[in-house]
């Protein structure tokens, strides 16, 4: 939706900017989204308006409290994305490294009480270790590497042998934020993630 603001609009969002100015431009914004049959959400126009980064503290601290307040307080956007989330497996696939697997999200907390000054939501996820994955395969006899389609499982062995588990879990944890940050994003709460990887049923 393209944004189109007076001039009196924008003195109050840079000369005169305030809390109450920022607050009453998106609830404008938003129950605009409405009127025109969209489901409001965090629009990358609405930061270029007002000047403030997407998905930074700036946006952490100042944008998104006004957000929560629009949808009727942060604990009713956490117990829907909660409610989405735990306890349920998603099909994880990436087909630029042939990952296919599934993910299950065992433990969901807000961890802002621990030391952020901003809320986020903390997705504890456990990856089926029988999914497939393309990885780099050393061999012991020749030394020469090539690529090979196996398990989770053989991925994670080879990578304790060439001593790159952490790139190994950095890629799970990567692919498995990028998938949740896009199903969740609705919701505009911060996440995390932290990745195991498990034998699921």
């Amino acid at each position: 939706m393209k944004i189109i603001i007076s001039e009196r609009q924008q003195k109050l969002l840079t000369e005169n900017f305030t809390e109450e100015n920022l607050r009453k431009f998106l609830y404008s914004f938003w129950n605009t989204q409405k009127r025109e049959g969209e489901t409001p959400h965090l629009s990358e126009d609405i930061y270029d308006v007002i000047n403030i980064k997407k998905n930074t503290i700036e946006d952490f601290t100042t944008v998104r409290p006004i957000w929560y307040r629009y949808n009727g307080g942060f604990n009713n956007l956490y117990e829907k994305l909660k409610e989405e989330v735990l306890g349920n497996t998603f099909d994880l696939v990436v087909p630029e490294i042939d990952l296919k697997t599934s993910v299950k999200v065992v433990d969901v907390t807000n961890i802002a009480m621990d030391g952020y000054k901003y809320d986020v939501v903390d997705l504890v996820i456990d990856i089926d270790g029988n999914g497939t994955v393309s990885y780099e395969f050393l061999d012991p006899e020749t030394e020469e590497q090539s690529l090979v389609n196996g398990s989770l499982w053989d991925a994670l062995f080879e990578a304790q042998e060439t001593y790159e588990t952490g790139d190994f879990f950095g890629s799970l944890n990567y692919h498995c934020y990028n998938y949740f940050y896009k199903l969740l994003k609705k919701y505009g709460i911060p996440i995390d993630v932290e990745v195991e990887l498990e034998n699921l049923d």
